[in-house]
């Protein structure tokens, strides 16, 4: 379809809102992948922006097509935008567009890592979910035949409960898993194919429920652990049902006003408080991998964007993110209640490297785990 050519003083016009519109948009891009670069302590509505850089890179593609029509050269400036933030973009949305193959020896060196915050085995979609026999969180577990089962809001295995756990998944986890840890207060455990022995860290009064400290023997290899789940936003379930409320067309101005001041008063209030604590979370984290040493992994539940000032604290400038490092496109790990993000998170350093990475597709938690497989390298051994 060819557009008829308008009058130059209505084309100039409208060559400039374009302009403007994509510059714009361009602009914010930019933030928007740089702003987990902000202290969230000083400037925290970088570090909300940075949570939409999805919405972002769909505006820029749909201004490109919009372009297409238009002006082609103001396609460049969304581009120009995209390279500058290019480096944040393939940590949301990685390319690596083919798995390696494993040698045999390669494969006899690797070791296979799920995180996965279970929601205390619960299933999301209702205790009467059709079809449901057994308990599908546990059948997943078990089912990937994971080395390593780094868990968050871990609860009893309660084979009595409404949530159809038997006492063969109980047994089954017991025989595949000879090195157990479980925490019912705090709400962690970790399962093990290989001997590992709990740590003491030594962390201030915020940072004290959001980690554990494991130390563990793979293949020789004595590699730390830190199981964390970082402070969440702390909705309540009025607040939840404000924020859909939000994402919904108000009927009228002054709805669509009064829904917009309680979320400002509300959600963003709950945000800015979350981003501040996880930021004093990941320093300590990073604190104490820095005081450790070694070989390090750091994973759970970051209840943060992959590029946000928590996780890019405790990565520093010598850790690796999994995801990144191994996956293709974008994925998410949280999807209760319209939130949609990978908050999720696997970060390692060490002579391993992450050569595969995959989401788990089943939704019985509000969760969904990552599983990694890790292969050592020979020459840093």
């Amino acid at each position: 379809m060819k557009f008829p050519t308008p009058h130059k003083p209505v084309r100039s016009t409208i060559l400039a809102l374009g302009v403007g519109l994509n510059l714009a948009v361009a602009m914010l891009t930019i933030f928007s992948a740089y702003g987990g670069t902000f202290n969230p302590e000083e400037r925290v509505i970088a570090s909300m922006a940075a949570m939409v850089l999805p919405l972002l890179l769909i505006a820029g593609i749909v201004l490109s097509a919009i372009d297409l029509l238009f002006d082609k050269r103001l396609i460049l400036v969304i581009a120009a935008g995209w390279a500058v933030s290019l480096p944040s973009i393939l940590v949301f949305s990685p390319l690596h567009f083919w798995k390696p193959s494993l040698t045999e020896q390669q494969q006899k060196d690797s070791f296979t890592f799920l995180t996965y915050n279970v929601l205390h085995f619960w299933d999301f979609r209702g205790e009467d979910y059709p079809g449901v026999e057994r308990n599908e969180t546990l059948d997943y577990i078990l089912s990937t035949d994971a080395d390593v089962v780094n868990i968050q809001e871990y609860d009893v295995l309660d084979t009595k409960g409404p949530w159809k756990i038997k006492e063969s998944q109980v047994d089954s986890l017991k025989t595949l898993y000879p090195y157990q840890y479980t925490d019912l207060d705090l709400k962690y455990a970790l399962f093990s194919k290989y001997p590992f022995e709990q740590i003491e860290l030594h962390t201030p009064r915020e940072a004290r429920l959001a980690m554990l400290g494991f130390k563990l023997n793979i293949k020789g290899h004595e590699i730390h652990l830190i199981n964390v789940h970082l402070k969440s936003i702390g909705l309540t379930p009025e607040d939840k049902t404000l924020y859909k409320e939000a994402l919904d067309l108000p009927a009228t101005k002054s709805e669509l006003k009064r829904e917009l001041k309680e979320v400002k008063s509300q959600l963003l209030s709950k945000l800015s408080e979350a981003f501040k604590i996880r930021t004093i979370q990941a320093r300590t984290a990073r604190n104490i991998v820095d005081s450790i040493g070694g070989p390090f992994i750091v994973a759970g539940d970051f209840n943060d964007i992959p590029n946000c000032y928590a996780v890019r604290t405790i990565k520093g400038k010598d850790m690796h993110d999994a995801y990144a490092e191994a996956a293709f496109g974008p994925t998410i790990t949280y999807h209760g209640d319209k939130f949609y993000f990978r908050i999720d998170q696997i970060l390692y350093r060490g002579p391993f490297k992450a050569v595969d990475i995959e989401r788990g597709d089943i939704s019985s938690s509000d969760h969904n785990p990552l599983l990694a497989t890790f292969v050592f390298d020979r020459e840093k051994q």
